[in-house]
């Protein structure tokens, strides 16, 4: 189900007819999950992993049902022998030999930027994590991850543009209305790039920012032009969404795609309760608000993927370079630059990253 560009949004809140006892249950069950211990970051990453190595084979069913093995293979040829983490050297040779049989300008330093792109993503939807001596501590899962994260599209694709999101629903009452509660929030392009941004960004120490949040829904309906609810979904769409913080929008979107215990009977639980699991989870402490790329690494990643892609987007580049006269492109600069570019970059970083499924 999607949100319709010309929706009605509530001015109500979610919580104003309380919990139902849909709700309540919905809510208690994750309750459970939490005190059995059951939430533990590593044990997010454990069914994280398993649900895009589903997705991946699922994908590649027909033509290469051993991929996620593949990408294990790739690890082991790229771990380091003494952390047994993945090596940036090796990874950046690797990535070297590549980029070099497609005569790619060395100067872009492609390595580089793959290599953050790499690691943020072997993390998501967590912070990265550094050991006792500084490096980043990628392990076999966590690489599994990111290449399947960035080897499968952003969003579902139909055509030559991703469409919008797309959120999985379960029917029911929210008040007087009969309509659809959201229990798994679809994603979109947008999402792309917030990881991707966050991906090559670094915070400014001369920026105040302030608490970025996106609108999620909670439950939407129809009503007829009389106002009356209408169960033929035919009318005006009203849609009752609350804005979450975008430090942690996508742990719970995580949380809610990967359930502990599913239950095909009655249901897994909402989305919306799954947030009462984020206390006990580590976070992102940068808004995105406050976090920078640097114009130069912005437009080699842009000439990188037009070289690889054999592109030209001329456009592109001079728009990021006429950004700003201070060397930075902050995440609304970035938005507006790039939002009309998304499949261009998942297109290459898709092509880079599906070498590592390949043994």
């Amino acid at each position: 189900m999607e949100v319709e560009p010309d929706c009605v949004i509530s001015s109500d809140s979610f919580e104003k007819y309380g919990l139902n006892e849909r709700c309540r249950v919905s809510r208690e069950r994750v309750q459970d999950f939490l005190e059995r211990g059951l939430m533990s970051q590593d044990g997010v990453y454990q069914r994280y992993t398993e649900e895009l190595s589903e997705k991946l084979t699922s994908v590649r069913r027909s033509d290469q049902p051993g991929v996620i093995e593949d990408i294990r293979q790739s690890f082991q040829r790229l771990r380091d022998p003494n952390t047994g983490y993945l090596s940036e050297v090796m990874f950046n040779r690797l990535i070297t030999e590549r980029l070099s049989g497609l005569e790619v300008d060395e100067s872009l330093n492609g390595p580089a930027l793959l290599f953050n792109i790499c690691s943020s993503h072997a993390f998501y939807p967590f912070p990265k994590s550094y050991g006792g001596s500084g490096q980043l501590q990628i392990d076999e899962d966590g690489f599994v991850r990111a290449v399947c994260l960035l080897t499968l599209s952003p969003a579902p694709r139909y055509g030559p543009r991703f469409s919008g999101a797309r959120h999985r629903y379960y029917s029911g009452n929210w008040g007087p209305h009969s309509g659809s509660y959201i229990a798994l929030r679809g994603k979109d392009a947008g999402d792309f790039r917030r990881r991707l941004f966050r991906s090559l960004a670094v915070p400014d120490s001369t920026s105040t920012g302030h608490d970025t949040t996106i609108p999620v829904p909670r439950f939407m309906w129809y009503e007829s032009n009389e106002g009356r609810d209408s169960e033929d979904e035919t009318g005006q769409q009203v849609v009752v969404a609350e804005d979450e913080s975008e430090l942690s929008i996508d742990i719970v979107d995580v949380l809610s795609e990967c359930p502990i215990e599913a239950d095909r009977l009655t249901a897994n639980p909402f989305r919306e309760s799954y947030r009462i699991a984020l206390p006990s989870l580590p976070k992102h402490t940068d808004d995105i608000s406050v976090l920078f790329i640097p114009t130069v690494k912005l437009v080699a990643l842009v000439k990188l993927a037009q070289q690889v892609q054999r592109e030209s987007r001329t456009d592109l580049v001079a728009t990021i370079e006429g950004l700003g006269n201070d060397g930075k492109v902050g995440w609304e600069a970035f938005e507006s630059a790039m939002s009309e570019h998304s499949e261009f970059i998942a297109d290459f970083v898709s092509s880079i990253f599906g070498t590592f499924t390949i043994t």
